[in-house]
């Protein structure tokens, strides 16, 4: 048999021990596994301003609507959509939280003041009770900002589904909309106009939601509005009666091997003019306390985040208590842990109603992502607010929501 030469048993044993040597340097010079994640708060906006409702015209709350219904079509989500999508689109995210995710139905003519009271439905005896609420039996769509935005998002290669079972409805009202002249002359049938609000999460399609869940705050903001309906004998005073909810929506959603679970909401709105235990605010601090419960039954890490309707400066210079309520929970404010760190206050609201302001009017920060760890150490906190520069505005000119959203993107040791 030929024997091997020394020289070359030599180099052939040399590589030999190094070829047994490899792995135990690769695990010894490998990178630590990281856990990532990446998510996405952003309120679309209604349009208009809603509150309108409460301080109707000289015509009436009708023309309240009209006025709000007009404007939400001047403020084009379709438009606005795009823009938010290419916002989207350049964090990638694996989750999203959405507020203000409106559902605009109508029906022409409306039958919500037709004589014969088809269109009405009353919740206790008439007369004696006046209350009432107007039936909901508009179904031509308008806008559906949720297929809008997904439809956007699809355009560009990014496929996200809806999780259903954490995308609460939080109210769905009807009412008529008309147009009148500077007389209170009624121009026209009314229009029947239908809003659905909605807070939804979506998923990027590729990964695992493992649970879903949805509710409502116990505590709401009941809505009461003086309001003339037709009867046999005439137009009568009446009280038209809804109740606009809000909620939250939660996930456990795994990206690679890491679980999170996520928490999507929309507190009162609040009032900054009142104080803390008047009216909208206390709404609000119930509906925080409720939620700030609620993450003690979360297993961390986790997300909170959404549209609190409350600053920094809660329950100081601010009365709306949102933020200071869930600051007593074990929440970190992610703004305040990013890195690096800026002297950006990060306002996320103040665009005008039309949103067509020429230069930002950004004034408070309202929308958050909050987190806990848990056992994770966190090794880079990136926060972004998101719609908020000139160059992020449509084509026409439009800011994309009143809001700014929040990005965030996490990574952890392993």
């Amino acid at each position: 048999m030929k024997q091997i030469s020394r020289p070359l048993f030599a180099i052939f044993s040399a590589l030999l021990a190094l070829l047994l040597a490899l792995p135990a340097d690769a695990a010894k010079n490998s990178k630590p596994r990281k856990a990532k994640i990446k998510a996405v708060s952003y309120n679309l906006y209604l349009g208009a301003d809603i509150y309108r409702v409460f301080d109707p015209p000289l015509c009436g709350t009708a023309q309240a609507v009209h006025d709000i219904h007009t404007i939400i079509q001047q403020t084009n989500f379709p438009e606005r959509a795009e823009a938010i999508a290419d916002q989207i689109m350049m964090q990638e995210p694996h989750v999203i939280g959405l507020q203000e995710v409106s559902l605009l139905r109508t029906q022409f003519p409306g039958n919500s003041l037709a004589p014969d009271g088809s269109g009405i439905e009353f919740l206790g005896d008439f007369p004696t009770d006046p209350r009432f609420t107007f039936k909901l039996d508009a179904t031509n769509v308008q806008y559906d900002f949720l297929q809008i935005l997904l439809d956007a998002l699809a355009a560009r290669g990014m496929d996200y589904v809806t999780v259903e079972a954490a995308s609460p409805v939080n109210a769905d009202v009807e009412f008529p909309a008309i147009e009148f002249d500077e007389f209170c002359n009624q121009q026209g049938l009314p229009t029947d106009v239908r809003l659905t609000d909605r807070d939804v999460i979506l998923v990027r399609s590729d990964l695992q939601v493992n649970l879903a869940l949805r509710d409502k705050f116990e505590f709401n903001a009941p809505i009461e509005l003086p309001a003339m309906i037709p009867t046999p004998g005439g137009l009568v005073p009446a009280l038209y009666v809804t109740e606009f909810f809000r909620g939250w929506g939660m996930i456990d959603l795994t990206i690679k091997d890491q679980s999170y679970q996520i928490v999507n909401t929309h507190l009162e709105i609040g009032n900054s003019a009142l104080p803390s235990d008047q009216e909208l605010n206390l709404v609000q601090a119930l509906q925080a306390t409720e939620l700030g419960l609620l993450t003690l039954t979360l297993q961390p890490p986790f997300l909170v985040m959404g549209d609190i309707n409350s600053s920094p400066g809660s329950l100081l210079t601010d009365p709306r208590p949102a933020f200071a309520i869930l600051s007593g929970f074990p929440l970190e404010d992610l703004w305040t842990l990013r890195s690096p760190m800026y002297t950006d206050p990060g306002y996320t609201f103040g665009q005008n109603e039309t949103v067509d302001n020429a230069e930002s009017l950004m004034f408070e920060r309202i929308d958050y992502v909050f987190a806990n760890f848990g056992d994770l150490e966190p090794d880079k906190i990136k926060v972004e607010v998101l719609g908020a520069d000139e160059a992020d505005k449509t084509p026409s000119g439009l800011w994309p929501s009143d809001h700014a959203g929040v990005a965030v993107k996490l990574s952890f040791e392993k």
